[in-house]
């Protein structure tokens, strides 16, 4: 480690110390522990290319263009921000394991700080840093955190029997004595003051069961208060001259729009050229509105005014049915503390405050796919069951022999209306609601029988508010190899006459029956049009419940 630079007096003080703070997922000044307030902070954030083309993961593309349309949106809005205060974002374009050791050493920093982020190649990057900083050419302190997630990873236990007692305090266990082996517990070995211990060994004896986790967290974790924004004094001035121009998605996906090679082996260029294009219309449509990014008091107003009437389960939960805070959490423009405390100082104005209590709720179950990331690591990407779960293994049908319905699925044109349009409103737009997205899960999964991974690879293409742990968490969870101890099969017919009932939100992405005359030719076609041809053989059989199949029998219908 270097020593740190000769103190520069002024008026008896020394200097503060210089520390340079690389964004991730955290692309905020408020309520950001990496802005320490008695340091000269510098901040950059660098834009990987590998990431916006083939082959830099199993999936192939890390970042779609409709979160990359929401990233360039979010790192504007933080560099804007710090020049308010002074300061500057410097922007590099590279890999952040060469450019940010670079500007450190150029800046002569006595300390890189940064927010870990979930994921195995992510955490992989993050060893590989520390490693660069402290034992490479130019060394300095580092420092990491985690602010991704509701609960302070310090604040969970760090011992299997503790996770176990909490997580089912009414089972009687028989003692355990202490192992005599000289091997030490994760709750013994005490990581260094400044890194926050994340790896797979520390959440040993994690539940597995998403219930169980959240009883713990309720119970041993009081939520931290927000850190107060950064003020003026503590943020560095200077750096301009290291930064480059931000990107364009038109500069970070050229490569891609460019090869003639296939995204997950199968989908034609065309195909994703159609992608890219629809971000970069609602990038141009949001230039021209004009309108700022306000999430917190976007937030405020939602709870307020529609949060208490939501009803998050329709297909279409635009209206104000959703918080649509999954995209700021994502990319780390809010934190879930600040989510957090702003409920519960609404809930107090609030004439029936249990009302918006699942926003925490859903707080909660995100930090599960969080923790359950961090502890997986590669695992994450497993194709078998966990094996806590003991499940019968799943005979997935390869990619080889089923392209054709793997790319109709992709493509929104499996003749399945709900699961059709949820596909069709993603590619258009990078989002669809959670209740759609269980039902296209469910289709590729669960009817198709295809690789849950193909799923999971497509929607981090697609999904503006994609998250490794959360998309590939949600995943894993609802196609029965995750920590959902129950098989989750959706009846796409039946669910879309309970959740899309009048058959508009269909009707708006499914260009096909957008004039059609009986909502029952939205939402059973196959029985009902003539051509009509679904991916899967005798639809009513599956994709309705039992009590619909005899409305059937009975009425000829379920609408």
């Amino acid at each position: 480690m270097r020593s740190p630079p000769l103190a520069i007096m002024s008026m008896g003080l020394a200097a503060a110390p210089r520390r340079l703070i690389w964004h991730r997922r955290d692309l905020r000044l408020d309520d950001n522990d990496l802005y320490r307030h008695d340091s000269n902070n510098y901040s950059i954030y660098v834009f990987d290319p590998r990431d916006f083309e083939l082959g830099s993961t199993r999936s192939g593309i890390v970042a779609g263009p409709h979160y990359t349309r929401r990233l360039l949106d979010a790192v504007h809005c933080l560099k804007k921000n710090l020049e308010e205060k002074g300061g500057n974002l410097i922007v590099r374009v590279g890999s952040a394991l060469a450019e940010v050791p670079s500007i450190a050493q150029q800046l002569d920093v006595d300390e890189v700080a940064w927010a870990e982020v979930p994921g195995f190649y992510e955490c992989e990057a993050s060893r590989t840093m520390q490693n660069i900083l402290q034992y490479g050419s130019y060394r300095c302190n580092v420092f990491t955190t985690c602010t991704l997630t509701l609960a302070h990873p310090h604040d969970l236990p760090r011992n299997p029997d503790t996770w176990q007692h909490l997580a089912r305090p009414n089972e009687r266990r028989r003692k355990k004595s202490r192992s005599k082996s000289g091997k030490q517990t994760a709750q013994e070995v005490a990581s260094p003051r400044n890194i926050v211990d994340i790896t797979p060994r520390r959440f040993d004896g994690m539940p597995t069961i998403m219930g169980d986790f959240r009883r713990v967290a309720r119970t041993c974790s009081n939520v931290r208060g927000p850190s107060n924004e950064p003020p003026r004094s503590c943020i560095a001035k200077g750096g301009n001259n290291l930064s480059e121009e931000v990107p364009s998605i038109e500069t970070l996906f050229k490569p891609l729009r460019e090869t003639s090679s296939l995204v997950l082996e199968c989908l034609p260029p065309g195909m994703i050229e159609g992608v890219v294009k629809s971000a970069i219309a609602l990038r141009d449509e949001k230039a021209s509105s004009g309108a700022p990014e306000r999430p917190l008091e976007d937030l405020e107003d939602f709870i307020m005014r529609r949060a208490s009437s939501a009803d998050r389960s329709l297909c279409d939960v635009s209206g104000g049915h959703s918080s649509r805070l999954s995209t700021p959490l994502a990319l780390g423009t809010i934190s879930p503390r600040q989510v957090y405390h702003v409920t519960r100082r609404c809930q107090e104005r609030l004439e029936d405050p249990s009302k918006v209590d699942w926003i925490i709720s859903h707080l909660e179950m995100r930090d599960y796919f969080l923790f359950d990331c961090f502890r997986e690591g590669k695992n994450a990407f497993r194709l078998e069951p966990k094996p806590a779960h003991q499940r019968a293994r799943i005979e997935w049908r390869p990619l080889a022999e089923s392209r054709d319905e793997f790319l109709r699925w992709c493509s929104g044109r499996t003749g399945l209306p709900m699961v059709d349009a949820g596909m069709r409103e993603m590619i258009a737009t990078g989002y669809a609601s959670n209740r759609v997205r269980q039902n296209m899960a469910s289709v590729l999964t669960k009817d198709l029988n295809l690789d849950w991974r193909l799923g999971a690879d497509w929607f981090q293409f697609l999904l503006e508010d994609h998250c490794v742990a959360a998309n590939w968490g949600n995943w894993a969870y609802f196609s029965g190899v995750g920590g959902d101890p129950k098989s989750r099969h959706f009846r796409t017919a039946s669910q879309a006459n309970r959740y899309d009932p009048d058959g508009k939100y269909v009707m708006r992405w499914v260009e096909e029956l957008s004039k059609a005359a009986d909502v029952e030719d939205v939402i059973r076609p196959w029985s009902r049009l003539e051509g009509w041809e679904a991916i899967i053989k005798n639809p009513d059989e599956s994709q309705l419940t039992w009590q619909d199949k005899l409305k059937v029998e009975n009425d000829g219908r379920v609408s």
